[in-house]
């Protein structure tokens, strides 16, 4: 029978991971242990250790929720930026780096990653390896920070994670706008991209994810923000809604910060009764279309109630489903689809169902893991 427990140190961490090498018993953090095995449960570890304004670092343990960790550097005028919107505010630190969710910011301030300065991991073995540091020149060379975070790889477990942080911004100025079809809002999308207004972030929701979490559906629905000083920010905001009525679309809220449209659309994040597959699927911006249009016939034929939201400005698209659990076949199709439109799919729902990825990259991935697991003991 699976056991649970919850360490409230890296101390208590280690002697878990001790044990379980020394007898064989297989743990499990973030995922759905097996019967025989021992599930980690990190959320007690949930300190945010250090706030070091002078160097915008921030040191926390993995169960710190990027909510609350926002909150906090506010009071000192700082973000972390994939914690500066309302859509990963119930994830925790932990959760974002090994489940892989890219920053909802990225279109203006870079990928996750990036914001990862260095780390603590308690390896297999129960050893504690330090990564990276404070500064640029800790962090150059081999990128071992990054190597050992990087999504489903179960090298170690990370205890404490150092993060990049980022002054808060003069002033933001939020839109929520709806298009009657999804031609225009590419269009629109299309001419704020050639005008370079880059908003901090630009958030799509279809017509189906809409109606799957009973929304009041007035069209494609399209979330952004604009952040920095006060003239600079406005002035794109501006410049946005002129877009927008130029494409034919219908302003539905504009506001000082995010807005309650942001807020209320968190919940695409937030665990719930509904399946959502998020991070699978880029392409660039010019194939979107084809496959959203391909995407839709296979809804249609295998009568899967399902939808599409994510950062349409950068390819980046996710999957909602009216159901708990998502039929393999019809992954497997959509993931056909974005391989013809030219798109890749991260692997991720193989990762979280337990298929091995294959080709090279797969297999060096395998190797390590071998290498630091030897007994295969960590999410096996």
């Amino acid at each position: 029978m699976n056991q649970s427990v919850s360490p409230q140190s890296i101390e208590e961490l280690q002697h878990v991971v001790r044990t379980s090498s020394d007898t064989g018993r297989p743990i499990y953090v973030y995922r759905k242990g097996n019967n025989d095995g021992l599930t980690v449960d990190l959320s007690k570890l949930n300190k945010i250790i250090e706030i070091d304004a002078a160097n915008l670092v921030a040191t926390v343990s993995p169960g710190v929720k990027l909510g609350k960790l926002a909150e906090k550097l506010a009071e000192q005028g700082l973000r972390f930026i994939p914690a500066d919107t309302p859509f990963y505010h119930d994830k925790t630190v932990g959760q974002l780096f090994y489940e892989g969710y890219s920053n909802i910011s990225s279109l203006k301030y870079g990928y996750t990653k990036h914001f990862l300065m260095g780390s603590e991991i308690v390896l297999p073995t129960g050893e504690v390896l330090k990564t990276g540091g404070k500064t640029v020149k800790n962090v150059t060379g081999y990128d071992f920070t990054r190597f050992f975070n990087a999504p489903y790889t179960d090298y170690g477990i990370t205890a404490k994670f150092l993060l990049k942080l980022l002054p808060l911004p003069e002033t933001r100025k939020g839109i929520a706008a709806t298009f009657t079809v999804l031609e225009k809002l590419l269009a629109f999308v299309k001419d704020l991209k050639d005008s370079r207004v880059v908003p901090a972030y630009l958030l799509w929701s279809d017509l189906s994810v809409q109606s799957i979490f009973k929304a009041d559906v007035q069209g494609q629905l399209i979330m952004m923000e604009f952040d920095g000083l006060y003239e600079e920010a406005s002035e794109q905001s501006q410049s946005a809604s002129a877009l927008i009525k130029k494409h034919g679309g219908t302003i539905r809220e504009a506001s000082d910060g995010c807005g309650q449209t942001a807020i209320k659309w968190s919940m695409l994040y937030q665990p719930g009764d509904k399946y959502v597959l998020t991070d699978e699927f880029k392409m660039s911006f010019t194939r979107q279309e084809e496959f959203i249009k391909a995407f839709y016939t296979i809804t249609q034929n295998s009568c899967v109630q399902a939808g599409l939201f994510g950062q349409l400005a950068e390819g980046k698209l996710n999957i909602a489903f009216a159901a708990q659990r998502p039929e393999n076949g019809f992954v497997d199709a959509v993931i056909k689809a974005v391989s013809q439109a030219g798109g890749i799919s991260s692997g991720k729902y193989d990762r979280i169902t337990g298929k091995h990825g294959s080709g090279v990259l797969a297999e060096l991935e395998q190797k390590a893991k071998a290498a630091f697991d030897p007994k295969k003991i960590l999410n096996r």
